[in-house]
């Protein structure tokens, strides 16, 4: 089955991010086949990608293009234990098979690769991400359908960064004082296929933004068909109205002080109720 992976790249102060469609429940990254995520990952994907953002070629001899330096972040990522040149030899044999490589050019350094990269730019992984992915559980996934939904969850996490100027005023820290976290933070808020743990949609910021921000950028892109699952920290009335407006079923966690009123008590005990807007205020009744 496919599934996504998500994998992180820390180096030279700079996050990379990068959502993979890998094959197996259990593989390991570097077990994963550079073929697979040729496949998965089409050129045309990559090129659409690279001239959608401005960033092609400058020179027709360069030995490390845009398309090459795409797949080679990509692979960083699945390998992250090795260095810049061992991934760069893996990905070269794959990107040879797939006529994707010269073979009269040679092996990239770590520093090529380190500007090249600085010159494609985060938002051509971002592009290459939003034009593959997709939901993969089928309807014999266990865990992904209830009835005619597809199950989703939106949830937060945070990352640690390497220990920069840069990532400190881009990103922030966790704390302050003496309760300060050791490394930048960015924090990470996903909408996951359930079942599958596909991410298909990902917001990324500074820590100091709040999950509650993030999955506001998130819910519109929620479909029919779906059903969104959270917990109490997403809750908000703009939220839930935000999230209801696009036409998916949503299943949250009320938060403690939330007022829901009885209105209709159903056969199975479970109730109907009604959330109003806290902006909303009752004018007083004066009683004689």
């Amino acid at each position: 089955m496919v599934w996504v992976l998500s994998a992180w790249r820390r180096d030279g102060g700079r996050l990379w991010v990068v959502w993979l469609p890998v094959v197996a429940v259990g593989v390991t990254p570097d077990q994963v086949s550079l073929g697979v995520l040729m496949t998965a990952v089409p050129r045309d994907a990559v090129d659409s990608a690279v001239a959608g953002c401005g960033v092609g070629a400058k020179r027709s001899d360069g030995t490390l293009p845009p398309h090459v330096v795409a797949y080679l972040t990509m692979a960083l990522c699945l390998f992250a234990e090795d260095d810049y040149e061992e991934v760069a030899t893996k990905v070269t044999g794959a990107l040879s098979r797939f006529g994707c490589w010269d073979a009269r050019w040679s092996v990239p350094s770590s520093s090529g690769i380190t500007q090249a990269r600085v010159r494609l730019g985060a938002p051509v992984m971002e592009e290459i991400f939003e034009s593959v992915v997709q939901p993969v559980g089928t309807m014999d996934t266990r865990g992904a359908w209830l009835r005619e939904w597809r199950v989703l969850a939106i949830d937060g996490f945070d990352v640690d960064m390497p220990d920069s100027e840069e990532n400190a005023a881009e990103f922030g820290y966790a704390g302050s004082g003496d309760n300060r976290s050791a490394f930048p933070k960015a924090r990470v808020v996903a909408v996951s296929e359930c079942g599958t743990h596909a991410f298909l949609a990902c917001e990324v910021a500074g820590y100091s933004v709040g999950e509650e921000t993030l999955g506001m950028r998130l819910y519109p892109r929620l479909r029919r068909n779906e059903l969104l699952t959270a917990d109490r920290g997403f809750y908000s009335f703009e939220a839930w109205k935000l999230a209801v407006g696009t036409g998916a079923a949503l299943l949250w966690r009320a938060p403690t002080g939330l007022r829901l009123p009885v209105v209709r008590v159903q056969s199975d005990g479970t109730y109907l109720s009604v959330v109003i807007d806290p902006k909303i205020r009752a004018k007083p009744v004066m009683i004689n």
